[in-house]
Formats: C-alpha cells, structure tokens, sequence
C-alpha cells in the first residue's frame, strides 16, 4: 500500500488566523473606549465617535471580524485534516477571504457614519447583508465540494455497523449530482 502525502491549503488557514488577531486587537480597542466613555462622560466625540455610533461597531468588529475570521480558520483546517483532502478550489478560497474581509470594512466604515438599519444587532444596510449571504454561500460551495472530493469514502464501506448503506448510497448521490452507484459491503 503506497502512502500519499497531502499538501494542505493553510495559506487561506493563517490569513483568517492573523485576520482574526488583528481585528480582535480592533474591536478589543474600540470596547475600551466606549468603557471609557461610559465612565467619563467628555470622552464622547460627536456624532461619529460617540457612544451610539461605536457600540454596534465593537459587536460587530467582535462577532464577525474576531470570531467570524476564527471560526473559518477553524474549520478550513480542521476540515481537510478530517476528510484528508486538501480544499476544492483555492480560488474560492480566496473570494472567500477577501469577500469577508470587505464586509468587515464596509461595517467598519458604515457603523460609525451612522448609515445602519437602527435595528439591534442587525444594524448592517441591505447591500451589506446581502454581500454576507452570497459571501457564506462562496464558503459552503467550496466546503462541500472538498467533502465530496475527500478520499475518506473507503473508511465508509470499512464501517457498516456505524454507516449504514442507505446514507452512503445518499452521499454518493449527493456529490456525484444525483446518479448513485451502490457498493456491497465486502468491497
């Protein structure tokens, strides 16, 4: 049996890793100075550094550009470490990024100029929001795509008292865009 070595995509791994580092340095700053400012009245800037204006700014630095950049880091590398395949398509992978990435700045530069929806955490306008679901969308084409290329299908047929044959015979519908070829168990 030959071993074959996988070179993983962890560039896309460690961009999303120091994304989230810096923006969590970011969003951790601006907490502190609405602290501050919760503390000490004159700190306040209006209109575009005041309390109003920066509090949906740090929860959203927090919630999408810290942990969402985490979150993607985590499972770009957990995932090709689990199926053993390295991702689908490295230029997916790079929307993906630079898309997310986009939309924290247009959160970032929106928030503060006071053009939101003045709804509680939903504060980001239409464009925005719809850029956010084409961007998840980008994400799951190329996550299920390295699922459906992974070469873990073997360890599948290896386990039928876990798998049973009728959801191997779905996965393999699935990926391979709705024509199934059913395996016996000894094979």
């Amino acid at each position: 049996m030959e071993t074959q070595r996988i070179v993983y995509n962890d560039k896309v791994v460690r961009q999303f890793l120091w994304a989230s580092v810096l923006f969590g340095i970011v969003g951790m700053l601006v907490g502190i100075i609405i602290a501050l400012q919760l503390a000490f009245w004159p700190a306040n800037l209006p209109p575009f550094l005041s309390f109003g204006r920066l509090r949906p700014l740090h929860t959203n630095a927090v919630i999408f550009a810290f942990v969402g950049n985490m979150l993607f880091a985590g499972i770009y590398y957990s995932t090709q470490r689990l199926v053993k395949a390295r991702l689908a398509s490295n230029i997916l992978s790079g929307i993906h990024f630079w898309g997310w990435q986009l939309i924290i700045v247009a959160a970032a530069v929106s928030l503060p100029l006071g053009i939101t929806t003045g709804k509680e955490y939903a504060e980001l306008e239409w464009p925005i929001d719809i850029s956010i679901a084409l961007i998840w969308v980008v994400f799951a084409v190329n996550f299920f795509w390295t699922l459906c290329t992974s070469s873990t299908a073997s360890r599948f047929r290896s386990a039928p008292s876990r798998v049973t044959r009728s959801s191997r015979a779905s996965r393999t519908r699935w990926c391979s865009g709705g024509t199934a070829t059913t395996r016996s168990p000894s094979s």
